[in-house]
């Protein structure tokens, strides 16, 4: 009884060895890149796979290619700015060829203002600029502001006045156009760093401006009338009221459907009190900010808390969580980085928090997030970010963690996200619309011939719903690309976790420009690409569809073909030994011939 007892815990730890070796795909999918800050994400190279900014030695940007093949990411053209330091990085069409490009924020020793560049792409290499378009205070936010397909910017001047830098094909110097303040409230500064957003707040199909003060959050809702001279009207204000406390500190806000009501809340993290001894996170439903009482204490009774802000540190200057649907339950989750509460030298690690139902939250609001200890580990001890991606364009999102070593320096890791249940799912990516003639059809990794249309957009607002295996109906919604700056590592596209659910989408809906188009019977565990091109003929949309199959397609061709085998095995048996008994059945005939014969 000892010794199977004896071999059953060494098979576990084995098998428990297996299962940690292989969620860890550092090696396959970085390869020889071992440091660097992961700073954004985009398809630079139209290729249909997500390719990763980096930026080293805070000097260097440089563009790692998505492969299907091992490195899935491989090192690309890069620009280095020897005398300043990357501080963010915003890829976009910034002349409308559309052909990616990437913005770049650039800092002098000793100066409160950031130089902003964009290096010119043409999908195989970058024209690196050095002479700064213009300057800002604090990062600059992607938007559409006219509604040309066109990437424009949004932030404060250097001399601290509320901005839209218009871009245009000429790739000149952007046209200036400065924001009133709303006459309501007066004197009401933008926060560096800040939460700024461009997204549908009003579900009219039309992006809003999301902007975060030091005391509020102001809500500018988008114009679609022509003859306006604004794009953007002040509407009204969201105060921090719930907080009640003087000591405490604002994170990140981040978008989602936090319910699946087909809306998109406003989730806070916050904490209060010096060093972040109480922390939780908040959530918005339309009319006022919910605490949703997360538990922030492990199994051996030590208590989390958020990273207090620091300065230095380009991930952690602001509390920040990064939101992806990590199961296909439907539900988004969070990504955020804590660290121990009451430790000399607290070891900061990145935590998986799952979307799930809740008893004990404040009223209206049923669900909370569960902060799951174990799911990234071991690899998540000494990170300081985590992010969502898809390594392998197979719909299931994986993570990419950022440690920090005592030298200052960043190294990227990769942890592969193996469900242990068949869940299926809807991948969406919205272009500009914008074509180049100029670029010829093209072979894509996965063998589809493609033109060019465009790059990622910021903005536009997907809705889907459909029917659950309980006969229950469930909506979802999400905006693509609502935020860019200050590290908040949002991919440019939208995956919704359909659960167990193998039913049709029955509806998909994308809209922007107030303009939108419905599609119906979205076959599962596909990835559609939208290009809304003209905006203002949502008819004429085109959509591209196409489908993954999901584990239980590969494990049932799996299970057939194995099946196949062992009946054709079987076959073999039986008619070898039927060979044999007629060979000795022949023999056995010819001797009682000859015997006869005698």
């Amino acid at each position: 009884m000892a010794k199977h007892s004896t071999l059953l815990l060494v098979l576990v730890l084995v098998l428990g060895c297996i299962a940690s070796h292989a969620s860890d795909i550092t090696d396959k999918v970085f390869g020889t890149n071992k440091e660097g800050i992961v700073a954004a994400f985009g398809d630079f190279n139209s290729d249909e796979l997500t390719d990763v900014f980096l930026i080293r030695d805070q000097k260097t940007l440089q563009i790692l290619y998505g492969h299907d093949t091992e490195p899935l990411l491989a090192a690309g053209p890069y620009c280095h700015y020897a005398d300043k330091t990357i501080v963010s990085v915003i890829p976009g069409d910034f002349d409308g060829d559309a052909l990616m490009d990437v913005l770049v924020n650039l800092k002098a020793s000793g100066s409160d203002t950031y130089d902003v560049l964009v290096n010119w792409g043409n999908t195989t290499e970058l024209i690196c600029s050095k002479e700064p378009l213009f300057r800002s205070k604090g990062e600059v936010m992607a938007l559409d502001f006219n509604r040309d397909m066109i990437i424009d910017l949004y932030g404060l001047d250097e001399n601290g006045v509320r901005t839209f830098w218009i871009f245009s094909s000429s790739r000149q110097p952007p046209q200036v156009v400065h924001q009133a303040e709303p006459t309501e409230i007066k004197g009401n500064s933008l926060s560096i760093p800040n939460a700024n957003a461009y997204l549908d707040l009003n579900e009219d199909f039309l992006a809003d401006l999301f902007l975060q003060t030091k005391d509020s959050y102001e809500i500018w809702y988008g114009i679609d009338e022509p003859d306006k001279q604004e794009n953007f009207s002040y509407d009204h204000q969201i105060k921090f009221q719930l907080i009640g406390e003087k000591d405490y500190q604002v994170g990140q806000a981040v978008f989602m459907d936090f319910e699946l009501k087909g809306v998109q809340n406003i989730v806070v993290p916050f904490c209060i009190h010096s060093g972040c001894r109480n922390s939780s996170i908040i959530v918005h439903n339309g009319k006022d900010f919910h605490n949703l009482h997360v538990n922030f204490r492990d199994p051996q009774g030590v208590t989390w808390t958020f990273v207090p802000p620091v300065a230095d540190d380009v991930y952690l200057r602001t509390i920040t969580a990064r939101s992806g649907d990590f199961n296909l339950d439907g539900y988004p989750d969070l990504l955020v980085t804590l660290q121990p509460l009451n430790v000399d030298k607290p070891v900061t690690q990145t935590f998986l928090l799952e979307n799930v139902p809740c008893t004990v939250c404040d009223k209206p609001l049923k669900r909370t997030f569960e902060v799951r200890w174990n799911a990234l580990s071991p690899m998540g001890n000494h990170t300081v970010a985590g992010a969502f991606y898809d390594f392998y364009q197979d719909g299931v999102l994986d993570v990419i963690l950022t440690r920090k070593n005592d030298q200052g320096k960043y190294q990227p890791l990769a942890f592969r996200n193996t469900l242990d249940y068949d869940a299926n799912f809807v991948k969406v990516i919205v272009l500009t619309g914008l074509d180049n003639k100029q670029n010829p059809e093209r072979r894509t990794a996965l063998g589809r011939r493609q033109r060019t249309y465009g790059t990622n957009l910021p903005g536009p607002r997907i809705t889907y719903s459909t029917i659950t295996q309980d006969g229950d109906q469930q909506c979802g919604s999400s905006v693509q690309l609502p935020q860019a700056s200050y590290f908040a590592l949002q991919l440019p596209y939208t995956c919704f976790g359909l659960g167990r659910t193998p039913n049709f989408v029955d509806q998909l809906v994308v809209g922007l420009g107030s303009k939108f188009r419905n599609w119906t019977q979205v076959i599962p565990n596909s990835q559609m690409i939208v290009v809304p091109k003209p905006l203002n003929e949502p008819t004429h949309w085109k959509a591209q569809l196409f489908v993954t199959p999901s584990k239980l397609i590969l494990m049932s061709v799996v299970a057939l073909g194995g099946t196949c085998l062992v009946i054709v095995l079987i076959i073999l048996v039986l008619y070898i030994k039927e060979k044999r008994e007629d060979k000795q059945e022949r023999l056995q005939e010819s001797h009682r011939f000859h015997f006869d014969a005698m």
